[in-house]
């Protein structure tokens, strides 16, 4: 594994260096002349609970950890280049032993305990060819057909005279921060026209082990009325078709938001191909390229959004949601896959009535499913957030959030209860403080783990240069 990561370095560097040998031949950087940005987050956060009284897992009842996470941008805007970045670093302070309810990744990452990451690191050149042409080299993400992340180039071009397009291609090695898995390449093609300048349509694929391809077509009419469709497939097999409709009544301000998914079972093994998770031991896999526990099947789901201003109370907003989905093979159903129907309601208050800096919002969810009597489920939640900024420095914020659920008929009012609180300090125009509290109570905790409660304090400095 190590070897591996060496070698992506050398390749990141190499990219990197070869694009600035490219985009700077005939120039000298000036790093004086650079506009530079950048923002760090420092983090520490305990973790506590009473003593865990399960057989499965140890005595450990603390947990300690440290994060830090960093983003630069570097712009030279004569010369149409810059750099961007970002890193991460997790650290386990105080060794949890294995069988802890707070093991978590960092706690596999060997005897150091302790995680490095590279998000993305790349630099673009724009401005070639008459503003035409844009190339950015190094680890960095693409979105298309999918969305990846990859070690290699990615250039764009422009030819507005014809109907506006825009073509895009990348390629290079698949980046995968939790997975031993080898080399693999990957490359991609992004297609966009825009016959009237309200409407653009995209023809995308990316090639890895099978070809990902999707079309797309968005078209907004007016300031009231915009229309999106999405249709994506994996070689000649339908992955999903997807649509939606946003509209505004101007006269009272209505925003009504309708979609409609129709998703497809694929039995391909590359479904879900990006989402690679964790290579699982020699005696469960000799080789496990994804972990994706909830395969789902077919369905077809309908969404609708609503939301209205209260013109009477500055600041007020209502809205209500429903989402119903069902199943295209009612003999598919599984723990993952059922039936259902979920209702949703609440508000948004943005200063209105209240005094300067104030926001809430609150609302209820029940969600219902239905199937076979012996599995059927339902629940029913409450959540509300508040945030009250002081003095232009000081913020001060409260959540809360509590689920109760019939899981089946065997389990039965299941309840989870949570709690934060916050208060964030600007010291400077540079930085901010914050300490943050959560408290969480969860039944299942209780019947799993034999933990009733589990309490988290984290304090956080942003800098900003």
């Amino acid at each position: 594994m190590a070897g591996l990561q060496w070698r992506r370095l050398q390749l990141v560097a190499g990219l990197i260096l070869g694009c600035c040998l490219l985009a700077t031949s005939g120039w000298a950087l000036d790093l004086g002349g650079a506009d530079l940005s950048l923002h760090s987050t420092t983090e520490y956060r305990l973790q506590w609970s009473d003593k865990p009284a399960d057989y499965m897992t140890n005595d450990d009842d603390q947990d300690q950890d440290f994060f830090e996470t960093l983003n630069l941008d570097v712009n030279w805007e004569e010369l149409g280049l810059s750099f961007t970045t970002m890193l991460s670093y997790a650290k386990d302070l105080d060794g949890t032993r294995e069988g802890s309810i707070f093991q978590d990744y960092t706690d596999s990452r060997g005897d150091h305990r302790q995680d490095f990451e590279c998000y993305y690191a790349y630099l673009e050149k724009s401005g070639l060819f008459n503003d035409t042409m844009t190339i950015r080299g190094g680890r960095q993400y693409a979105y298309g057909a999918e969305n990846i992340q990859f070690d290699g180039l990615w250039a764009s071009y422009e030819i507005p005279q014809w109907l506006g397009l825009e073509v895009e291609g990348f390629g290079g090695l698949v980046v995968q921060h939790y997975s031993d898995l080898g080399p693999s390449g990957i490359g991609g093609v992004n297609l966009r026209i825009r016959p009237l300048t309200s409407l653009a349509i995209d023809l995308n694929a990316v090639f890895f082990e099978e070809t990902s391809w999707d079309t797309a077509i968005y078209w907004q009419a007016s300031d009231y009325f915009k229309f999106r469709t999405n249709v994506a497939f994996i070689n000649d097999h339908t992955r999903f078709i997807d649509a939606s409709l946003t509209t505004i009544i101007p006269t009272t301000g209505t925003v009504i938001d309708f979609s409609v998914y129709r998703r497809y079972a694929i039995s391909s093994g590359a479904d879900f191909i990006y989402d690679y998770s964790y290579t699982l031991d020699e005696a469960l896999s000799s080789k496990m390229t994804r972990l994706y526990l909830m395969q789902e099947k077919g369905y077809l789901e309908f969404d609708i959004h609503i939301s209205q201003p209260i013109t009477f109370v500055d600041g007020l907003t209502i809205f209500g949601r429903y989402t119903n989905r069902g199943l295209s093979q009612g003999d598919k159903e599984n723990i993952y896959n059922c039936d259902f129907q979920r209702v949703t309601a609440g508000f948004d208050l943005n200063e209105g009535i209240t005094w300067k800096g104030f926001r809430c919002s609150a609302g209820y969810s029940r969600w219902w499913e239905s199937r076979d009597k012996f599995y059927e489920g339902e629940s029913s939640s409450w959540f509300a957030d508040i945030h009250q900024e002081l003095f232009e420095r000081l913020d001060l914020e409260a959540g809360f959030y509590h689920k109760s659920e019939d899981v089946n008929s065997l389990i039965e009012n299941e309840a989870a209860t949570s709690y934060r609180a916050a208060i964030g300090y600007r010291t400077c125009e540079h930085s901010r403080i914050e300490l943050a509290y959560e408290y969480t109570q969860d039944d299942f905790y209780e019947d799993e783990l034999g933990v009733n409660h589990i309490n988290s304090l984290t304090i956080s400095l942003d800098l900003d240069f």
